[in-house]
Order: structure tokens, then sequence, then C-alpha cells
């Protein structure tokens, strides 16, 4: 069985700044940082919040990956939950954070999206309280 998402791949144009970006201004921790192989310039990049079993790999499209070079800096779909928008809102904007939705209570939670240093476009969300 299944048992949980180990990664989820963002491509980026210039790995070492997306993992500046994830880690000084998201606050990620760097949880890998190594060639893809022996001699490449491409590198296996996971970043997480910490604690989180999920990695996000910052991942530069090669000659494998051609067809997602297009999805760098567009929205790739991807959803951060927070506990506290507020919070979190303010101590990112406070890093630098672009924020190209504001925070937006709806009644299903309150979402907001950034922009990440590649131009993606990544939702943040807070569940509801009950």
């Amino acid at each position: 069985m299944i048992d949980l998402i180990s990664t989820v791949s963002l491509f980026v144009s210039d790995q070492e700044r997306a993992k500046a970006f994830y880690i000084e201004k998201m606050g990620f921790e760097l949880r890998t940082d190594a060639p893809l192989f022996p001699g490449s310039e491409a590198r296996w990049i996971a970043v997480a919040p910490k604690g989180a079993e999920t990695e996000l790999i910052l991942y530069l499209p090669d000659e494998n990956w051609t067809h997602y070079e297009g999805v760098v800096g567009k929205s790739q779909a991807m959803t951060l939950q927070v506990s506290d928008m507020t919070k979190t809102y303010e101590e990112l904007m406070g890093r630098g954070v672009k924020f190209v939705q504001e925070p937006d209570i709806q009644p299903w939670g309150t979402f907001a999206i950034i922009e990440d240093s590649e131009g993606n476009h990544l939702i943040v969300t807070q569940q509801p309280e009950e």
C-alpha cells in the first residue's frame, strides 16, 4: 500500500536562486543538494518545511524533461498549508516574499498566492477554524 507522497517536483530555471528563495525566504530546510549523476551540472535539490514528510524538488528541466521548460514561471498548482495565515503572511512579507493574492477568507478556508524566485505561483491555505 502507498504510505505517503515523498516528493513533488517544482521546475525552475535557476536552481541556486530557487534554493536560496525556499531556504532564506520561505524558511524551508535543505534536505539534499547533490549532482543528478556524476559530472552533471543539474542537481537534486530537496527542500521542505521543518518536520514535513514530503520534499519539494527544485528541478532544472534537462534533455529528458524539456517538455517541462514551459511550466517554469507558471502556476504549478501546488498548495502549502499553514496553521496561522496572518502570522505566515506577516513573516513572509517581512522576508520579501511577493504575494500576488493577499489572504482571502472563504467558507472553505483562507488562501493566498505567492510568487517564488522563478515566477512560479504557489497557493498558501489555512483550513477554517471549527
